[in-house]
């Protein structure tokens, strides 16, 4: 999956679940922890940070910190970095993976693909549906620096939809709100 994708989509499903914890610019950059796993690759290690042996640890210390440090107050944003730093993996996994669900106890991975076509000009009404909707795809991330994807087309979606769904939250946030009073 693409950079924009494990960015924007995570981030518009928590600005729509939780709009008041995005109160301020800067904590639109939590989505940031959306490529969390992907610091894998940088380290010549796929398959390391694409597993629950290791994002579960790390999702359940990111709590940790935020309770100690907040105490009795409870959480503010430690569910949603755990939240951005989860979602990697289901959407990798969606996007055909092969996601190492526990590496590095069994390397193999899985996804899922999409192989069925749409074909026009055949079938009763004129289009018909080729190939299985789902199959599953096993294989082994490969060892060491690869390449990969940068930008997709579903990442630009993403990025587009996010900004619609933000600019009309504020703008609807800011037609509800009462003017401001001239007071002498």
């Amino acid at each position: 999956m693409d950079l924009l994708t494990h960015l924007f989509l995570p981030l518009t499903v928590a600005f729509v679940l939780r709009p008041e914890l995005f109160d301020h610019p800067a904590t639109l950059a939590l989505a940031g922890f959306g490529v969390f796993s992907d610091f894998d690759k940088f380290l010549g290690q796929p398959g390391l940070l694409h597993s629950l042996v290791t994002v579960v640890p790390v999702c359940l210390l990111v709590l940790g910190v935020e309770r100690w440090y907040r105490g009795d107050e409870g959480w503010q944003y430690a569910p949603v970095v755990a939240a951005f730093i989860a979602s990697h993996l289901p959407l990798d996994l969606i996007d055909g993976g092969p996601v190492p669900l526990l590496y590095p106890f069994v390397e193999e991975g899985i996804g899922l693909q999409y192989p069925a076509r749409t074909v026009f000009g055949s079938g009763p009404v004129g289009l018909s549906i080729e190939g299985q909707l789902v199959t599953t795809r096993a294989a082994t991330p490969r060892p060491g620096y690869n390449t990969y994807g940068f930008l997709t087309g579903d990442g630009i979606a993403w990025l587009l939809v996010f900004l619609l769904v933000f600019v009309a939250y504020r703008r609807r946030e800011r037609l509800s709100s009462p003017p401001p009073s001239n007071a002498d």
